[in-house]
C-alpha cells in the first residue's frame, strides 16, 4: 500500500512534504501559544498543518520501510546497512515524535482560546499545554532534520 505512486517510490515524494510542512506546523503551533493575539488567525491553519504533519510522517515511516525491504532485497549489495539502519531508526523517532505533536497541538487548539473567549481549563492547563506543544514542535522538526540528513547520507553517499 505505501510502496508507489505513479511509478515512484511513495517514499521519495512524501518526505518532502514532511521536510517543508513538519517545520512550517511547528512555527505555527509555538506561534499560537506563545501569541495569544494570533489564536483566532492562526486557529484552523495550525489544525491543518498538524494534521498533514502528522499523517505525512506516518505516510513517509510507512513507506520508508516498504522501499527498505524492497532495496535490502534488490541491491543488497550496494547499501550500506548501518546508514540505512541509522535512517530507520531516526525516521521512527520522528514518526513519533511529529504524531505526538499533532496531537498535543490539537490539544492546544482545543482548550487555549483566544484572550477574549474564556478557556475551559484555566491559566496553568494552558501553560502546561503550551509548553509540551514547544517541546514537541522542536523534537519534531530535530528529529526530522536528522532522518532527513541520515536518509540523503545512505542516498549520496559516494556520489557527493
Amino acid at each position: 500500500m505505501f510502496d508507489y505512486i505513479f511509478g515512484l517510490p511513495m517514499h521519495a515524494l512524501v518526505i518532502h512534504a514532511v521536510v517543508v510542512l513538519v517545520p512550517l506546523s511547528a512555527l505555527s503551533a509555538v506561534a499560537y501559544v506563545l501569541r495569544p493575539a494570533w489564536r483566532r488567525v492562526l486557529r484552523w491553519p495550525t489544525a491543518a498543518g498538524a494534521v498533514v504533519s502528522g499523517v505525512s510522517a506516518f505516510v513517509a515511516a510507512e513507506s520508508g520501510e516498504a522501499l527498505q525491504r524492497r532495496v535490502t532485497r534488490v541491491r543488497a549489495g550496494s547499501v550500506d546497512l548501518a546508514m540505512l539502519n541509522d535512517h530507520v531508526e531516526w525516521g521512527d523517532r520522528a514518526k513519533l515524535l511529529c504524531v505526538l505533536f499533532m496531537v498535543l497541538t490539537l490539544v492546544a487548539l482545543w482548550f487555549a482560546r483566544p484572550p477574549e473567549e474564556e478557556s475551559p481549563r484555566g491559566h496553568a492547563f494552558d501553560v502546561l499545554v503550551g509548553t509540551l506543544v514547544v517541546l514537541s514542535a522542536l523534537a519534531a522538526v530535530v528529529t526530522v532534520v536528522l532522518a532527513g540528513h541520515a536518509g540523503s547520507a545512505v542516498v549520496w553517499k559516494g556520489l557527493a
